[in-house]
């Protein structure tokens, strides 16, 4: 399983759109067995470019701290699962998620969408 984790810093992105890094993991029986900086593309914020470049890095999984219900829905239709979680420590929610303990608020975030 490959997972991508939306960052800013050490702490998880509290909006998937607005990362400015991913932390992709590849995970075997629970277990951390490699990981890699991704640095989305630049850019103006072009609807489903985002989701787009996550599924080509062949994650299954996505941990964000929120994100817009097309977004979610496009990485879903694309096979990736969403998991919203608190903007804490990026290494915190690892932990978390490889210890089957992550505490998963949502698939999407409930902000305002109407400037995007």
């Amino acid at each position: 399983m490959k997972i991508a984790i939306a960052k800013n810093g050490d702490v998880v992105s509290e909006h998937f759109g607005h990362a400015k890094e991913f932390l992709v993991v590849n995970v075997e029986n629970q277990k951390e067995i490699s990981r890699e900086i991704a640095i989305p593309p630049e850019g103006e914020h072009i609807p489903g470019a985002m989701p787009r470049w996550i599924a080509s890095l062949g994650a299954n999984l996505l941990i964000t701290g929120g994100i817009g219900q097309r977004a979610s829905q496009m990485l879903r239709d694309g096979g990736v699962d969403v998991a919203c979680v608190q903007p804490l420590s990026v290494e915190k929610i690892l932990g978390e998620f490889l210890d089957n303990s992550l505490e998963i608020v949502g698939d999407q975030c409930s902000h305002d969408h109407s400037s995007h």
